[in-house]
């Protein structure tokens, strides 16, 4: 579709136009009744004067006897040609005879025809008649015939039509004129607008808009105008701001930080600088929000912002590209600058927060990468850098450096990440269990569950791989919810025969402070019928001892529901049993550390002696992970070990073998 443009013309000449079509329209009308008043005026004067001098006329020739005195007549008559009025005077009597002064008269007694108005036969002559009475012995009837000259008039309505023509125009002239200024004054200051508008049409937003003017609509006009404009550039710089910010922290956002990376390239390309860029992410910052919810993260993520920004040049850019993930550009430096920095960075964060009363404590790992030896591309700096940071993460540092060895498990974690979700769904994730076995009875006394994960192209991942990655990418809870759904309700047959087996379900860190958790699990009791007091949760020493009173706020729930607490790999923390007393522990696994090769005279022994016996004294049993072999079994006996899990009784199988297993109630290891 074509938009053709509309011809438009200025309010000047809109106004002039208008007041000349107007005055073209009014002029005749002006002009016919200006000069018909003065026609009808003079008329009537010229008509009075005429019939005045009829009248003295006829009074003095009144009772003048006809007969006698005809001479006299004729005598009047022509002073009344001479008077200079009157051009045809005669008398007619009712016999048609005339009495004239035919040798004065230069029109012919045949031309009159009376008129009844000025200029009414178009002869020039004004005819009128008047009786008079004359003295006849015939008793004849007389009229005066008088013919008064109207070029006079004639010439003066000509000479009034042209001064009236002459006054109109002059008028039409003088109204033009003054709308003319009028319309001037009016639309120099709307001109002046429409100047500083295509001004600001142009791009420049702050040429004001107001103009200097006495005419209050158009004052009022450029005043809203004005503030329209002020307003607009107000909702420009926000839109601005919220397309290149962070609304949560102010930080720039990914679009502009992108930007800026394609700057630091462009500059150092320029000036053979070198310039770092640091990606930062919080660790276990999920926590937060799942255990305190959104808002405080929300407000921990203002706080740490504000710190981090404080800390950093004013040269330097720091971005919010994520959740909780931060990049920085620091621009001219080089790896060992950078790499203060990042320290600096770190050491801003781990002060304690204090927000809506609560302290924490943050952590952070960072990835670096220098242009040009860790990339030339702003992507490739940016994936050299969230390599690096994911190093720092996994082996437990704040800070590493991207190094070309960094890349030997990229591809592989990324195919891992790929197929995690849809592994889930497909069933490539499935259940082993791995028995307990009571040292008083030699019956099994429950299992561990364990997962595996056999992918049909990726092959089988163990746990050790696959566990530290589903808490990177925070589906350790759904893989957690899904194993127990899918497995609690087989052993509801299990129960039946031994009323007091236990099932152990290993809940990582991130779990265990997260309250959907215990949610789902209650929630999944319910469903399969499956008792709470057949439940165990197996949680590390080291999980609980990072924020004790969240910990304990959150195994009191499990122990008020029913389920067992588990403390799994006890001994490689640094925390005593006089400390877990505080929470609802009911079982303590000693790790196999301690128990492989076990002998009276090992370093070991002491420890997992006093170990059981201080637990046994606080109500706790007891379970020793990694037997292999009969004397362990037998040193552990002698103990008072409660229950005991390793190869020597069974290794982790499918359930049906689990079933197979619990039938037959027989220890394999004892009938050797």
């Amino acid at each position: 579709m074509v938009i053709r443009s509309q011809k438009t013309f200025s309010l000047t000449g809109y106004m002039t136009t208008a007041v000349i079509l107007v005055h073209l329209f009014l002029a005749p009308v002006l002009y016919s009744v200006i000069l018909n008043l003065y026609k009808e005026s003079s008329s009537d004067i010229f008509i009075t004067h005429a019939n005045n001098i009829a009248g003295i006329i006829a009074h003095d020739l009144t009772d003048t006897d006809h007969d006698r005195r005809k001479a006299r007549i004729i005598s009047v008559l022509d002073s009344a040609v001479l008077s200079g009025d009157i051009i045809f005077i005669d008398i007619i009597d009712s016999n048609n005879q005339l009495i004239n002064p035919q040798d004065k008269l230069l029109i012919s007694s045949n031309l009159f025809t009376e008129d009844s108005d000025i200029n009414q036969h178009d002869d020039n002559i004004y005819f009128m008649s008047v009786p008079i009475h004359l003295v006849s012995k015939d008793h004849l009837a007389f009229t005066l015939r008088l013919g008064f000259d109207e070029s006079s008039f004639i010439q003066q309505v000509s000479s009034i039509k042209q001064r009236i023509i002459i006054i109109l125009l002059i008028y039409i002239f003088a109204m033009v004129s003054v709308f003319t200024l009028i319309t001037y004054y009016i639309h120099k200051p709307l001109k002046l607008l429409q100047q500083k508008s295509k001004t600001i049409a142009q791009g420049d937003v702050n040429f004001p808009l107001q103009v200097p003017t006495y005419i209050s609509d158009i004052k009022d006009l450029s005043d809203d105008l004005e503030k329209m404009r002020t307003k607009l550039i107000e909702m420009a710089q926000h839109m601005q701001l919220q397309a290149t910010h962070d609304e949560l922290t102010g930080l720039p956002n990914r679009y502009l930080y992108t930007d800026r990376m394609h700057q630091a390239v462009s500059l150092a390309q320029r000036t053979n600088q070198t310039f770092a860029v640091l990606l930062l992410d919080l660790d276990r910052f999920k926590e937060i929000n799942d255990t305190l919810g959104h808002g405080l993260g929300d407000k921990v993520l203002q706080i740490l912002s504000s710190r981090m920004q404080d800390g950093m040049r004013e040269s330097d850019t720091i971005a919010r590209i994520g959740g909780d993930e931060f990049s920085v550009i620091l621009i001219n430096v080089d790896q060992a600058k950078a790499e203060s920095i990042a320290e600096k960075t770190i050491k801003l964060i781990e002060p304690i927060i204090n927000a809506e009363g609560h302290s924490l404590t943050v952590s952070a790992s960072i990835g670096i990468a220098v242009y040009p030896y860790h990339g030339v591309t702003p992507e490739l700096l940016l994936q050299h850098a969230d390599v690096a940071m994911y190093h720092a993460k996994n082996n437990n540092h704040n800070i590493a450096t991207y190094k070309k060895s960094m890349d030997s498990n990229t591809y592989e974690k990324l195919m891992m990440v790929n197929y995690f979700k849809s592994s889930i769904a497909e069933d490539h994730f499935h259940s082993v269990f791995q028995p307990k076995v009571s040292l008083s009875t030699l019956q099994p006394s429950g299992c561990e569950m364990l997962l595996r994960w056999r992918h049909p192209y990726l092959g089988l991942i163990e746990p050790d791989t696959f566990i530290p990655l589903a808490e990177q990418e925070n589906v350790i809870g759904e893989l957690t919810r899904w194993a127990a759904s899918q497995c609690l309700n087989k052993f509801l047959s299990i129960l039946r025969d031994i009323p007091d087996f236990t099932v152990s379900i290993n809940v990582s860190p991130v779990n265990l402070l997260d309250s959907k958790l215990f949610e789902s699990l209650l929630e999944i009791l319910n469903i399969s019928e499956f008792p709470p007091s057949n439940l165990i949760i197996e949680i590390t020493e080291s999980v609980i001892m990072k924020n004790p009173e969240r910990s304990a706020t959150i195994l009191n729930k499990f122990s008020a529901a029913g389920i067992k607490v588990s403390i799994d790999d006890f001994g490689t923390g640094y925390s005593s049993l006089a400390y877990l007393q505080k929470f609802p522990i009911t079982e303590l696994k000693i790790d196999k550390s301690f128990i492989t090769d076990l002998t009276k005279d090992s370093t070991n022994y002491p420890i997992v002696k006093a170990s059981i016996a201080l637990a046994h004294d606080l109500g706790i049993t007891v379970v020793a992970e990694g037997i292999e072999s009969n004397a362990v079994h037998e040193l552990l006996t002698e103990l008072n070990c409660d229950s005991v899990q390793g190869y020597l009784y069974a290794k982790p199988m499918e359930f049906t073998q689990l079933e197979t297993w619990l039938e037959q109630r027989e220890l394999t290891a004892l009938s050797d």
